[in-house]
Formats: C-alpha cells, sequence, structure tokens
C-alpha cells in the first residue's frame, strides 16, 4: 500500500499527463517514495481520458476517473480527495507547472514538523502575462480585506494527511473553493517556497473569463460584507438626501428660488445605477443559495479506470 496519494485534476492536458507520471517516477523512486497517482478528468472534449487509460494499463499505481462533463477544477480536486485511501495526500496540476523535484521537501517538512497540511507557496508567479498578474494582486488583497484570508501567492500544490482529507470530505458545498477551505479549516500548517516551472505543452484552459468568475465566487464563498457595503451606501444616500432637503426647505422658506434640475436627474442616474448595482450583489447570493439548497452533487463520474473498487 502507497504511502502518498497524488491528485491530479487535468482539462484539455492530454499532452501533459503522459510526461506527468514518468517525471513523478524521477522525481520519487530514487527516495523510495511509494505513491500512486489518481488523475480526475474535468470532462475533456481532447484524448485527456484516452491517455489516461493508457497509462492505467501500464501502471498498477495509477487510477482515472472522467466526469459526465465539465464541473470546473475545484470539483475534480474534491473529487480526488475523495477517493483518496492512503494516509497523505499531495493535490498538483498535471501541466508540470507545479515542479515534482519539490514533493521530497513538502514529505520531509511534515516529517520534521508534524504539520498536518504543507502547502506549496510561489516565490513568484512565473511568466504569466502582465494583466493576469495585476488581476491576481488585486483579487488576493480584496479577498484578505473581505473575508481576512490571505491567499497571495499560495497555490493547489498541498500536502496534508489522513485528519484533513476527512475533514475536506466532510464539506457539501456545490461550489467549493479549494484553498479557501484548506485556509478557512485551521490546521497546523507550513510552508516550502518553490519556483513556478512553465508549462511543458498545451495551453493553460484558465481564460480571463473564467479568472473572473472564480474570483465572483471565491468572494461570496467566504465572506457577506458586501452585502453590508449595500447597506453602508444606502445610509450614506440617505443621509446626503436629508441634506440635501433641509437645504431645499430652508431655501424655499427664504424666498429662494429652487433650481437644478442637471443636479437631480444626475442624482436619480446615480441613485439608479446604485440601485441596480445593489440587487444585483443580492441576487448573487440568492443564486447560491438557491444552488445550495438543490442538493445536487458536485460532480457525477461517467468512467472509471484502473480502480479495482468500482
Amino acid at each position: 500500500m502507497p504511502l502518498l496519494s497524488i491528485v491530479v485534476p487535468a482539462y484539455n492536458e492530454e499532452e501533459s499527463v503522459e510526461h506527468f507520471a514518468p517525471a513523478l517516477h524521477r522525481a520519487l523512486d530514487p527516495e523510495g517514495i511509494q505513491f500512486e497517482i489518481i488523475f480526475i478528468d474535468d470532462g475533456s472534449p481532447d484524448r485527456t481520458y484516452e491517455k489516461i487509460k493508457g497509462l492505467c494499463c501500464r501502471a498498477d499505481n495509477i487510477r482515472g476517473y472522467r466526469f459526465s462533463r465539465n464541473f470546473g477544477k475545484e470539483a475534480a480536486i474534491f473529487a480526488g480527495i475523495e477517493q483518496v485511501r492512503t494516509e497523505r495526500c499531495l493535490v498538483m496540476d498535471a501541466d508540470m507547472q507545479h515542479p515534482p523535484a519539490y514533493i521530497r521537501a513538502l514529505c520531509e517538512k511534515m516529517d520534521q514538523t508534524g504539520a498536518d497540511i504543507v502547502e506549496g507557496v510561489k516565490s513568484g508567479r512565473g511568466r504569466e502575462p502582465v494583466i493576469y498578474k495585476l488581476f491576481a494582486k488585486w483579487f488576493y488583497r480584496l479577498l484578505r480585506r473581505l473575508s481576512g484570508v490571505d491567499l497571495e501567492y499560495s497555490s493547489d500544490f498541498k500536502l496534508f494527511n489522513r485528519k484533513v482529507i476527512g475533514a475536506v470530505n466532510r464539506f457539501r458545498e456545490s461550489t467549493v473553493f479549494f484553498r479557501g477551505l484548506m485556509q478557512w479549516s485551521g490546521f497546523y500548517r507550513e510552508r516550502v517556497f518553490f519556483e513556478v516551472d512553465e508549462r511543458r505543452s498545451g495551453r493553460s484552459s484558465f481564460s480571463g473569463g473564467r479568472r473572473m468568475r472564480f474570483a465572483v465566487d471565491s468572494v461570496l464563498s467566504y465572506s457577506s460584507k458586501p452585502l453590508y457595503v449595500t447597506v453602508a451606501v444606502g445610509l450614506l444616500f440617505l443621509l446626503g438626501a436629508a441634506a440635501l432637503g433641509i437645504q431645499t426647505l430652508a431655501r424655499f422658506f427664504a424666498g429662494g428660488a429652487v433650481s437644478g434640475f442637471t443636479t437631480v436627474i444626475l442624482l436619480n442616474l446615480i441613485i439608479g445605477s446604485l440601485t441596480l448595482l445593489s440587487l444585483g450583489v443580492i441576487g448573487a447570493y440568492i443564486a447560491r443559495i438557491y444552488n445550495e439548497v438543490k442538493g445536487r452533487p458536485r460532480y457525477l463520474i461517467s468512467e472509471r479506470a484502473g480502480d479495482e473498487e468500482q
């Protein structure tokens, strides 16, 4: 029985998965670390799952699972964790940007410190486009201010023990955020810094639109402060309206003409925009409540490979 299970979510990674398993063997076999690989194909339209099945046929320490459709990377991570039967679990990407050479350092840190979670923390963001770096910096600062969760330079490259595996499997939300939940769990954690490698093949499927949706989901999952911001803005405008009303009445009784048609129009536009924005924020939270109360599963597995207990 291997000690370590490596959970690998994959979407359109048909070129990467073939290089991934040999890279792990080159990094871990000389260290005597027994491991298994759990691939989760997130409904890839390419030949990712066919490649995974081929790896399962050639090695007895590889298991593969395929979603019935694309449910997202976060769902794939949690699906993989639910399949773990060993004492330790490591989550890493299939694109080789989480270097296998650092796995030994993660394991040693856990052995030396007794930590429940050892996080791989990026020394930098690699050769990402400048706009993505700025977006990430803005997002993590906003998330920290709204929820108190500091995830700057964090990654999904994490090693954790059976205690954490059991706790993570108790989370039943339909919309999950792996990094945020690991931070929220509060278990004793240590860090190992690593340099992000370049993708060996293929292109990232994490587009700008998906990044924005991911950011919104993350904020809504860990903070209700946007709702209170709308209340604060509403109170501010109420005070402004009261002051304007007092000024108007004072000028009226003093015999002055009440003017300012342009000002009234602008105020109506501003207040109307803020009202719609506030309704949008409230609607986003209601939509999340609606998704949760339906109680649908986070994912559906359509195929399995290399799993004797299927």
